[in-house]
Order: structure tokens, then C-alpha cells, then sequence
């Protein structure tokens, strides 16, 4: 699933990896996580992370693209396998300084309607979260929510190439924004890092690497 964000971005970007050093790889309460950050240039900041649970029950898949260069929403997005049971989530954040909605990604999201609706509940972020942004949840759901990633990286990144050029340093205080709701409300990813590398290594992951606002 991380591949199909990386050829996407790469098709509209020329993207380049950053060494992120001893968060590169992690371990701790039983889970293992890979994570790898590139540069795209003229647009912002790709991570990707893989996360294996213990004896490999649990899986789980995460992007996020930080636009910086160009003034697009954040784009995130979770694949988690365990228990038979597969929950993928994707999501355009309002981290934006003129608001674009981002509305030609509708079309995705009817293409699969047909596909179990997962609900996420509700968090502090909701009013941040454009309505492009889709849930689903089931087993054997792997068959459609891959072709839908490609779909809906391809048209973003499609999308983002074409959106204005935007102040970097204004851009990052809006990405900060996002960072700084995370860190004070937090939220299962961000719980979970703290309970691994503690209060201090977490900021510093989010910060300079999971999202780009440094």
C-alpha cells in the first residue's frame, strides 16, 4: 500500500529519501515500525511507515503527504489488517492557506461506494477533515481499497501539482497547527508513540518527519 502513495507522488514529483537516522527504524511494546521520508520537490514532504504487531497479528500501513511548496491539504491514510479484518482510511486535512476542496476527488469516492463503510467516530480533527475523504472497513476488502489508493494518490497528486505555489514558512505554521492539536488531544498513533519513545522523541517525530512543519 505505501508503494502506490511513493509511485504516485513520484510520478508528479521528483522525490529524494532523507536519512531521519535511529527513526528510520523502531521497536518497542512488542511492534516494530519502518518509517521512510522523502523530499518532493516543489511540493512538500512524503512519509511512509510499516508496522508489524506481534508474531505478525496485526499490520498496518501509513502515509502522509505534508504539502509545503504548494498550498494543498495534508493527505493521510491508514491500512490496517488484523483479525481478518481490514480497516482502510483516507483523509485530506484543511492545513491550507486558501482552502481548496479538493471536490474532483468525489469522483473516487463514488466509484467505491459499493465497498463496507467503516465508521471512525469522532475526534477534535473532524471540522479540519474534508468531505473527500472516505472510510471502509470489513474482511476481504483488499481486492478494492487497493485499486482505490491508486485512484485517489494519482488524482491528489495530480491535482496538487497544479495548485499554487504558497510561502513555505506560512505553509509549515499551518501544518504546526494540525501537530499542535495531536500533541495536546492526541489520538491512537500519537498515543502510541508516546508510550514508545516518550513526550520528547514523539514531538520531534511529528515535527520533522511524519509531518513537515520544521
Amino acid at each position: 500500500m505505501i508503494n502506490i502513495m511513493k509511485d504516485a507522488a513520484e510520478a508528479h514529483f521528483r522525490i529524494e529519501e532523507q536519512n531521519i537516522g535511529a527513526f528510520a527504524e523502531m521497536k518497542g511494546k512488542g511492534m516494530k515500525f519502518r518509517t521512510r521520508v522523502f523530499d518532493a520537490e516543489g511540493a512538500g514532504r512524503l512519509c511512509l511507515m510499516e508496522m508489524k504487531g506481534p508474531a505478525g497479528l496485526m499490520h498496518m500501513d501509513t502515509g502522509v503527504f505534508s504539502p509545503t511548496e504548494k498550498d494543498g491539504p495534508l493527505f493521510s491514510f491508514d491500512y490496517i489488517k488484523a483479525a481478518g479484518k481490514e480497516t482502510f482510511i483516507l483523509e485530506l486535512y484543511d492545513t491550507t492557506i486558501s482552502h481548496p476542496a479538493f471536490a474532483e476527488l468525489e469522483e473516487v469516492k463514488e466509484r467505491y461506494a459499493h465497498v463496507p463503510a467503516h465508521d471512525p467516530g469522532e475526534h477534535w480533527y473532524d471540522n479540519l477533515r474534508l468531505p473527500v475523504s472516505d472510510f471502509k472497513g470489513g474482511r476481504k476488502i483488499r481486492d478494492d481499497v487497493f485499486p482505490m489508493m491508486r485512484d485517489y494518490s494519482e488524482l491528489y497528486f495530480g491535482i496538487l501539482e497544479e495548485c499554487a505555489p504558497c510561502d513555505p514558512d506560512e505553509k509549515k505554521k499551518c501544518n504546526a497547527a494540525f501537530v499542535d492539536g495531536l500533541l495536546e488531544n492526541g489520538g491512537p498513533a500519537v498515543d502510541a508513540f508516546r508510550k514508545m519513545m516518550g513526550e520528547d522523541k514523539t514531538e520531534e517525530f511529528l515535527r520533522n518527519y511524519m509531518f513537515c512543519c520544521r
